[in-house]
């Protein structure tokens, strides 16, 4: 028998009460909040980042951000021949790119770097001690409140509180790894200058952070440039969600298996507009799983009480049960 699981990279809100360890929750906030360069940084600063990605064949690229404040930044990343600037300024989100859609990698790399997240939004639910990279190291399990996700489990350095890894299931059958070293001190704060991203046991994504400075911002890096694709993003926005997913007609197609990734468009009345592939599967099905997913229904992102335009990752996969 076949199984058709699909998937959105935004997932629904859901309820979620747990109860969070103390021990665990206090060394999870410490950790997190060092190295939040970018919410907890006190003046301007250029991040300069060197970055192999494993695509098709291995490319090499370069990130630059010059970072203000949280809803005040700009960045430039060159993968090959890809380009794709992002400005942000205050609700508004401008990004101009040469493709359709950011690749995948590209997309790995922005949340690799951002790997610190804002603790009051994670649960932390037990504390391991483990022996791990040649030292004795704390591991934290923690869930993210009021989103539906599989557990981390967060590996700390006891005494520096260094975030080391990062490993989580990604859904349909993906172990994913986020590695972190050589860390430096930044007014304050400690980040990481080698970071890496694993996919079952393999290298997908090294970076190498070649320069973090103080440096006044450059406010005229925030106009959106001619052609930019605008988005409003505010304060507690409220993500998409698939209230109609009719799935693709495959049947009489044999031993089909495998994973078709889509970047899609969620218009303010919910239905979709762009549909853009990112990763393949098999031509059939890519071809079916674009096709029906112009039909899907999303109740749209929220500013409030506003409808708003947003974007999102979906992944149909395909699999033996």
């Amino acid at each position: 028998m076949k199984m058709l699981v699909l998937l959105a990279a935004i997932l629904a809100v859901a309820s979620v009460r747990a109860t969070a360890d103390p021990e665990a929750q206090q060394l999870l906030n410490i950790a997190e909040q060092q190295a939040n360069l970018l919410h907890n940084a006190k003046r301007p600063l250029v991040l300069d980042v060197d970055f192999s990605a494993q695509v098709s064949i291995a490319m090499n690229g370069h990130m630059t951000l010059r970072w203000e404040s949280e809803d005040r930044w700009w960045r430039k990343i060159v993968m090959g021949e890809y380009q794709q600037i992002t400005a942000h300024n205050g609700e508004t989100v401008s990004t101009v790119r040469n493709l359709r859609y950011t690749p995948l990698r590209v997309r790995e790399l922005i949340t690799l770097i951002q790997f610190a997240e804002d603790p009051s939004g994670l649960i932390a639910k037990k504390q391991k001690e483990r022996r791990k990279y040649g030292a004795d190291l704390a591991c934290v399990r923690y869930e993210k409140e009021h989103f539906k996700s599989e557990p981390h489990d967060v590996c700390i350095e006891p005494s520096s509180h260094d975030i080391l890894s990062d490993d989580w299931q990604e859904p349909p059958d993906e172990k994913r790894q986020k590695q972190f070293s050589d860390y430096v001190d930044f007014e304050g704060l400690r980040f990481p200058r080698q970071l890496r991203l694993q996919v079952n046991g393999s290298v997908v994504l090294s970076a190498n952070v070649t320069s973090l400075v103080s440096q006044e911002f450059d406010e005229s890096l925030l106009v959106a440039p001619k052609g930019a694709n605008v988005r409003r993003e505010c304060h507690g926005l409220k993500h998409a969600v698939a209230i109609k997913t009719p799935e693709p007609d495959i049947a009489g197609h044999g031993m089909l298996m495998g994973d078709t990734t889509v970047a899609i468009t969620v218009l303010e009345d919910g239905s979709v507009g762009d549909v853009q592939l990112i990763g393949r599967a098999t031509q059939r099905m890519d071809d079916e799983t674009l096709k029906t997913l112009k039909g899907w229904r999303f109740n749209p992102a929220m500013c409030g009480t506003e409808p708003v335009i947003s974007d999102m990752e979906v992944i149909v996969s395909l699999r033996l049960q």
